[in-house]
């Protein structure tokens, strides 16, 4: 469950936010005022954040079995940014296409309303024109009006069809794009996983306690 914090404000997430067993390896990316991109929950960031004065602006902390290490060099942080740019990449696509979903929903609010209005001046119309009949008058509505209101609701009712289609095919995208954003992370917290233990092997990882 990789998770980009710029300025410590989430963006991308794969999971909801869920606790981190402390067997579980845990790591945090701190990028000083440019926030982390982290696997783990709201403790480990903290536990990473408290070396910044120290170890500052930027660098590696992860939790192993119980323990915590520190990684300054910056190839190791690079080789990370690089295992998590796919996530961060499908996940601003993600969020165009949300943005997309909102606009398109906006319409068929105002789509709706225009229905709703339209409706109830047909009624309000009609109501009157019974009324006129019941009383010898005659009807205000003529066939000409009556075929612009017709038209007026067909065009309204395509487009909310036109709408709904587009919907829909956002959602399967949405959807793909979900399953996608899960493949990615495990793909990353592999290849992350591989860069930790090669930082435990040739010494780059300091223990922290």
């Amino acid at each position: 469950m990789t998770r980009i914090f710029p300025a410590l404000l989430l963006i991308t997430s794969t999971v909801a936010l869920a606790n981190v067993d402390d067997d579980e390896l845990a790591w945090v990316v701190v990028r000083g005022d440019r926030g982390a991109s982290m696997h783990g929950d709201m403790r480990d960031l903290k536990s990473a954040r408290k070396y910044f004065n120290e170890y500052g602006p930027e660098y590696l902390w992860f939790r192993r079995q119980g323990k915590e290490y520190l990684v300054r060099d910056g190839k190791v942080i690079d080789q990370i940014d690089e295992a998590t740019r796919p996530q961060e990449e499908l996940g601003n696509e993600q969020s165009r296409l949300g943005q997309r979903q909102s606009e398109l929903g906006r319409q068929q609010s105002k789509l709706g309303r225009q229905q709703a209005e339209l409706g109830m001046k047909q009624a309000s119309r009609g109501l009157e024109d019974a009324r006129r009949q019941l009383d010898g008058e005659k009807p205000l509505a003529n066939d000409e009006d009556q075929r612009e209101l017709e038209m007026l609701q067909a065009y309204l009712s395509r487009m909310q069809e036109k709408l709904g289609r587009e919907q829909e095919k956002i959602g399967r995208e949405q959807a793909r794009m979900g399953r996608e954003q899960e493949r990615l992370a495990r793909e990353s917290q592999r290849k992350i996983e591989e860069v930790i233990e090669a930082s435990l092997k040739n010494g780059d990882a300091k223990q922290m306690n």
